[in-house]
Order: structure tokens, then C-alpha cells, then sequence
């Protein structure tokens, strides 16, 4: 199907790689392996820098000076929207769930660091944001400045349209020879804005395997019908004749722990283990993501076929807030001296 999607810059270093992961596949009766958009860039690593191409160049567009987010103290997307805010010359605020640390770490301390201004807020602020986005805007404007919103994540029908064009550089890779085709890509899925530009972009560039996501807090219902939406918002957007059926978005559910509440001990076991062989994933995303794809395919062989690709969506600054309990996993698992 012949589109042309919007304009956007330039932000994320990409094609990403795609490496095979030989040892973890063989483990699971796979041939594994692993896009990683993890290393689209340094600071505007991961999925957010892709999205953030059609959004702030959606901003310059309508002479932006302020990009503003909300989301978790933890937030890749606040961070990354902090980075190409400074890389662009823009202000940016960030409003966050929850109160301020007395020492910023992680993702919180990288936003801080590239000048953004972060308003810490009552978790359900964040969760119903139009009355903060609101108050950060007229803030903003009160002050001379000229706001633009990112919606949390970069979910919308911009950011959709980022990996609807990952697909596009897939396709390209796979019809390179640098990845053979495969059977399912896997990918986790918060807000479910990655997985439906996945599932446009399948559409869109012909891609032939199927896609599944790991819900990483909400149900997979909750999901499905946000995947859905924004398919169809971001196939209105660029004029595409494109319908994904309800059926058609396939979950891995049952993964979500305690959500972006807190992380447990097998999601920590995930980061370490897959750590040793030298992809670094993060606990609340794409560890969840990974141990879906492991579990899966231990209890059902086959049901993901035999080539899995792993879409790795960033996060790694997210291993640092929880140093303290991945350290004495290590200690507990190191052998004796």
C-alpha cells in the first residue's frame, strides 16, 4: 500500500541492529533474536525517540518553544522528551506522578540534568491528565512561552506513526538478507501506542509475521481496544484505508506484576539472567516483555513459531532505582570465593 506519512526529523540513530541471540534461543527451541531500538540513541534511547520524530516535528511546525509531558518518576518517555528538547533548544516541563526525591535518579535525574523543569503531582493528575496539561499550558504561556503537549508515552496518532515506519526499515532489513523473515515479533506494550503502529505498519509494508504484545499493566481488553483506537486515528491521519480487526491484536497476558507500582523478584531474575548475555533490559517493560515471550514458549512450543524477534524498546537508565535489589540478587547467585 502506497502512503506517505507525515514530516518528522531526524532524532533516532537508526536502522537499529537486529542481532541474533543465539544461547537465550536455544533455550527455548527458538531461533531468537533482537531489534534494538534500545539503541536508537544515548539519552533519547529507545521506542520514544521514534515517536518523538512526528511529534516534535509536529512542534517546530506550529512554533513551539515548550514541549511538555507527564507521566511516572521513572518515565523514559519524560526523559527522552527532556533530551531532544535540549538538542532542539526547547523548554521543556515535565509533570510526574508522585512526590520529589531527595536525590533524583535514573531517568528523573537525566531530565533534571538536561534542563527540564519536572511538577511533581498526585498520581491521579497524571492518570486524568487534561486538567494538568492544562495548568502546565497556561504556566507556560503566562510565562511567554508557546506549550506543546506530549501526551504520555507518546501515544497518539503522531507517535503511532513512529513504528508504522519502523516497520517500513524492517521490511528493508529483512529484504537485505540481514534477518531472515520472522514468524512473530514481540514487543511490550504499556500504552499500546509501539503495538499499533506495529500492526498499521503490517498493513501498510506487507510485513508477514505476527504481532504480539505483553501487557505490562493494563488488561489485555483495556489494551486491545487502545490498540485498536489509535490503528484507526493514525490510519485517519495520513489518509490510509486501514482496519485492524479486534481479533487480529494478539496478546501475551498474565505478565503485568504489580504494573509501574513496583517490580518482583522474577522480573529482576529476567534483568540479571539476560544480563550475562549482554542485553541490558529494564524491570518494569521490557523484562515483563521477555519473560512473556520465555514463558510462552515453554508452555505452548509453537504458538509463536520458530523465529521470534524480539522488538527491545529501550528503558536501560530504569536498572539504576532498583540497584540495590538487583545487587543482592548478584550476591546471592555469585558462587563462593
Amino acid at each position: 500500500m502506497k502512503v506517505s506519512l507525515p514530516g518528522r526529523l531526524r532524532l533516532a540513530a537508526t536502522p537499529t541492529p537486529v542481532q541474533p541471540l543465539p544461547r537465550l534461543g536455544e533455550a527455548l527451541g527458538l531461533e531468537l533474536s533482537v531489534k534494538r531500538d534500545d539503541l536508537t540513541g544515548f539519552a533519547e534511547t529507545g521506542n520514544k525517540a521514534r515517536k518523538l520524530e512526528f511529534l516534535a516535528h509536529d512542534a517546530l511546525e506550529q512554533e513551539a518553544d515548550t514541549l511538555i509531558t507527564v507521566g511516572a518518576l521513572q518515565s523514559n518517555c519524560a526523559r527522552a522528551t527532556a533530551a531532544v528538547a535540549a538538542r532542539l533548544g526547547l523548554g521543556c516541563v515535565l509533570g510526574l506522578r508522585g512526590t520529589a526525591p531527595a536525590v533524583p535518579d535514573g531517568n528523573l535525574f537525566l531530565a533534571r540534568l538536561f534542563g527540564a523543569r519536572a511538577v511533581f503531582v498526585p498520581p491521579d493528575a497524571v492518570d486524568r491528565p487534561d486538567a494538568l496539561f492544562t495548568r502546565l499550558c497556561e504556566e507556560v504561556r503566562q510565562a511567554g512561552g508557546r506549550p506543546y503537549i506530549i501526551p504520555e508515552s507518546g501515544s497518539n496518532e503522531l507517535g503511532t506513526l513512529g513504528y508504522a515506519a519502523a516497520v517500513e526499515e524492517l521490511q528493508g532489513q529483512i529484504a537485505a538478507g540481514l534477518l531472515a523473515p520472522p514468524d512473530a515479533i514481540v514487543v511490550a506494550a504499556w500504552s499500546g501506542g509501539c503495538l499499533a503502529g506495529l500492526h498499521l505498519g503490517k498493513v501498510l509494508y506487507g510485513l508477514r509475521a505476527e504481532i504480539w504484545g505483553v501487557p505490562v499493566q493494563f488488561d489485555a481488553e483495556t489494551i486491545r481496544g487502545s490498540v485498536w483506537a489509535a490503528v484507526g486515528k493514525a490510519a485517519a491521519r495520513i489518509g490510509a484505508d486501514v482496519h485492524v480487526e479486534r481479533g487480529a491484536i494478539r496478546l501475551l497476558d498474565g505478565y503485568q506484576g504489580d504494573g509501574r507500582a513496583g517490580v518482583r523478584p522474577e522480573e529482576l531474575a529476567v534483568v540479571a539472567r539476560v544480563a550475562r548475555d549482554g542485553l541490558l533490559l529494564d524491570p518494569v517493560y521490557t523484562a515483563k516483555a521477555f519473560l512473556g515471550l520465555e514463558d510462552t514458549a515453554r508452555r505452548q512450543p509453537g504458538l509463536l513459531g520458530r523465529r521470534v524477534l524480539f522488538l527491545h524498546t529501550g528503558g536501560g537508565f530504569g536498572v539504576f532505582p532498583f540497584r540495590e535489589p538487583l545487587a543482592q540478587l548478584l550476591d546471592r547467585a555469585a558462587p563462593p570465593a
